[in-house]
């Protein structure tokens, strides 16, 4: 009989296994096994970067609902499944075709509107005559010394104002004329009393002034102005307050304007609720009993030198705010003859709009983007002459009499001709200086058509009467001149954008329309399929997967 207890090797013997913590390693050919194998590692890991078959067959059969449901032509083609493969793609390349050439025409679009996107047209709402300002008017007598004087100072003078008369009568330099010891001398002080003293004033040269009928001093219609072609008469420019930043600090002759001045510029035109006899003065009315009538004396017989073959008068028109070059610009108007002359106005404006587009591009400035350092207004002229006297003073460090100047600016003497010759000559640097200088976006520019015949000694002997004038020195030495509007109102030329952004779109959108049938419910749709769709579909998908989760 077997006692209870169990003999203690026994009892260790089966215990074995169950006490033994540490287990032995699984052999390589154990097949059934629970670690997983590399190839079960590498599947896992790329589970995560697979798109689940589910998610697939969504997005497949969200895309064909959007090819056969889209407002584009050709693409309910590519998605029907009763077409064959070749169908489908027949009208996939003639999808992808229609696209490419939507693009291509899109393309040339943008490229217009970027690469020249101004365009000047005629605007159809004219400027009215009351508007428009009477243009200034500049008049120099051919003549650049009275014989009379030119002679005295032949006889009388010292050997500066011979050296000054000879430069007054000939084409030559200043360099070659004047000899070092005499140009010291002839400062510009020196050289202005000079040209005042031999040129025809204006009160000899304005015999009769007529405006808007009214018979009116000269001295009150016209200041005396030194320009490139010696001393002038001025009729009509804005008040030096107006045109110059800094009139206080002019060094020039004494002038006197009408009032009340105003201040008027191409851009801004007259202010609101200015007079209507402000100045610059405005024509009342079309012809020439509302227009300027001058009555001038060239007395041919003090004619010593001239700048010209003939005789008579060189006569500029020009916008009020802007200082005149007369040299190479002024007509000739040759005395003994009556003229009429019908000014016609060209008139360049711009849309606001188009200070969006790049002045590079659009090749003109606002009064606003441009400051001149003389000039309050900014024109294209200004511009060039504010130009030419910066590089002169760079260059010289004086300016030529006529130019922008102030108290501190030297104006040069005959001691500087070497410099201002070599500048003359050297066009090319001044333009390259000038380049900044691009016309104004609003400018305002006069142009003249003139008729013109011969006076007749019968028909001008009351004039001559009234005026103390033989009636053959009347016929030999007068001009009749009549400065007159024929039309009220005046064609504009506004620059604008070739294409804004709603034309540019109504071209792009018509481009597409064209090719594919596209529309903005196309592109609605699109967004509609990509995202919305999507995502509701994504919600429903979850909620089958797991029907009693909340």
């Amino acid at each position: 009989m077997r006692s209870g207890k169990s003999p203690p090797e026994t009892f260790r013997k089966q215990n074995y296994w169950t006490t033994k913590t540490t287990q032995e390693p699984i052999p390589w050919y154990v097949w059934d096994t629970q670690s997983p194998t590399s190839k079960e590692k590498y599947e896992k890991k790329a589970s995560r970067w697979l798109i689940p078959k589910s998610k697939i067959k969504s997005f497949n059969k969200n895309f064909r609902d959007y090819l056969l449901t889209s407002t584009l032509h050709g693409l309910r083609y590519i998605g029907e499944r009763k077409l064959t493969w070749f169908e489908r793609f027949f009208w996939l390349a003639a999808f992808g075709s229609s696209l490419v050439c939507a693009a291509f025409f899109i393309l040339n679009v943008y490229a217009k509107w970027s690469m020249s996107p101004m365009i000047v047209s005629i605007n159809p709402q004219n400027m009215p005559l009351k508007d428009l300002p009477f243009p200034a008017i500049t008049i120099c007598n051919v003549n650049q010394a009275k014989k009379t004087v030119a002679e005295e100072y032949l006889k009388t003078g010292n050997s500066v104002d011979k050296k000054i008369l000879v430069s007054l009568c000939t084409t030559q330099n200043d360099a070659d004329i004047f000899e070092d010891n005499i140009a010291e001398s002839a400062t510009w002080d020196y050289t202005r009393s000079f040209l005042i003293n031999v040129t025809q004033p204006c009160s000899e040269m304005l015999i009769l002034c007529e405006w808007n009928s009214h018979i009116r001093s000269c001295r009150d219609l016209f200041n005396a102005q030194l320009t490139d072609e010696g001393l002038c008469c001025t009729f009509n420019v804005v008040h030096r307050n107006m045109m110059f930043r800094n009139p206080a600090s002019l060094n020039d002759l004494n002038l006197t304007f009408p009032l009340p001045a105003v201040d008027w510029t191409p851009e801004g035109g007259y202010p609101k609720n200015s007079p209507p006899d402000g100045f610059p003065w405005r024509p009342q009315g079309i012809g020439t009993h509302h227009g300027l009538s001058l009555i001038l004396d060239a007395n041919i017989d003090e004619y010593y030198c001239s700048s010209t073959k003939s005789t008579g008068f060189k006569i500029l028109l020009h916008n009020p705010t802007e200082t005149p070059k007369l040299a190479n610009l002024g007509e000739i108007y040759g005395s003994g003859t009556e003229v009429r002359v019908s000014i016609q106005p060209r008139i360049h404006d711009a849309h606001p709009t188009l200070q969006s587009i790049d002045i590079q591009k659009r090749l003109c400035l606002f009064s606003k983007e441009k400051e001149l350092i003389f000039y309050r207004t900014y024109t294209l002229k200004n511009c060039e002459m504010e130009c030419e006297a910066n590089a002169m003073i760079n260059q010289c460090q004086c300016v030529y009499y006529y130019m922008p100047k102030n108290k501190t600016t030297r104006v040069c003497g005959k001691a500087d001709a070497k410099c201002y010759a070599n500048m003359s000559r050297a066009a090319s640097v001044r333009t390259k200086e000038c380049m900044d200088c691009l016309p104004a976006c609003t400018e305002i520019a006069y142009l003249e058509q003139m008729s013109t015949a011969p006076l007749n000694k019968r028909l001008v002997t009351q004039l001559a009467k009234t005026f103390k004038r033989t009636p053959e020195y009347f016929a030999e030495n007068m001009l009749v001149v009549h400065f007159y509007f024929d039309d009220d109102t005046f064609t504009r030329l506004t620059k604008g954008e070739i294409f804004g952004l709603t034309e540019f779109l109504s071209n792009t959108g018509g481009l597409l329309g064209l090719c594919m049938g596209f529309s903005v419910m196309s592109a609605v749709e699109l967004l509609y399929y990509l995202t919305l769709r999507a995502i509701c579909m994504g919600k429903r998908q979850r909620r089958a997967k797991h029907p009693f989760t909340t």
